[in-house]
């Protein structure tokens, strides 16, 4: 009598599905870490943000006789990312030369702007470029404001 052997180990096929459930997977991970990155840089960009419009406030604060006479009204201007530190004539145009350069640095596109809708109430607004989030390509700039009182 022949004796039967019993098979063992994988067929092919088994070994195919198997790999083929372990790559897709892989490409989940790999989408769920792409989705990851773009959160955190976006995220980035409004903790400078932040930063930059409590920047410019602080110095308003300091400098408060020039916010009084209109010396830190601003419309969005584009600026340069400059290595040396801007100067100007007055210490508010110092203050916003700088500003306008960290904006510059930090964001890309970014620009600032500065309006005073009375009452001692400021308004802050800084837009930058952040493609990532855009359906439609004219739609990119993102724009971060903080209200606030002297």
């Amino acid at each position: 009598m022949a004796s039967k052997q019993k098979i063992r180990g994988f067929s092919l096929l088994e070994v195919l599905i198997a790999l083929l459930i372990f790559s897709f997977g892989l490409m989940g991970l790999a989408a769920l870490q792409s989705f990851s990155v773009k959160n955190n840089q976006s995220s980035s960009f409004r903790s400078q943000a932040t930063a930059l419009s409590y920047m410019i406030i602080d110095n308003m604060r300091a400098n408060r006789n020039a916010v009084l006479t209109g010396h830190y009204f601003t419309d969005y201007q584009t600026t340069a990312c400059a290595a040396a530190d801007p100067t100007g004539a007055t210490a508010a145009a110092t203050d916003l030369a700088r500003w306008r350069n960290n904006i510059a640095c930090a964001l890309p596109g970014g620009k600032g702007q500065i309006h005073f809708p009375g009452n001692d109430a400021v308004e802050v607004s800084i837009t930058w470029e952040d493609a990532r989030w855009a359906i439609n390509p004219a739609d990119r700039d993102t724009e971060f404001t903080l209200d606030t009182t002297l």
